[in-house]
């Protein structure tokens, strides 16, 4: 009987965890998601910039050090 009740609570513990792993999968690719959104924003916020003054950003491209 022991040994039953120990296969059930591992497949309880099982199911529990795979439900975990669907969470923790599903808030990765929220935040995922997130990022690639925040990404585009931030390429096209920066595309606008350099259209709106073309010369500072000549400047300062010219101006950041290499390695």
């Amino acid at each position: 009987m022991k040994s039953l009740l120990a296969l059930v609570t591992l497949a309880l513990t099982a199911l529990v965890l795979e439900e975990k792993a669907r969470e923790v999968a599903g808030d990765a690719q929220d935040a995922y998601g997130q990022a690639v959104a925040q990404a585009r924003e931030a390429k096209r916020s920066l595309a606008e910039q350099v259209q709106q003054q073309p010369l500072i950003s000549l400047l300062v491209a010219g101006g950041s050090p290499t390695r």
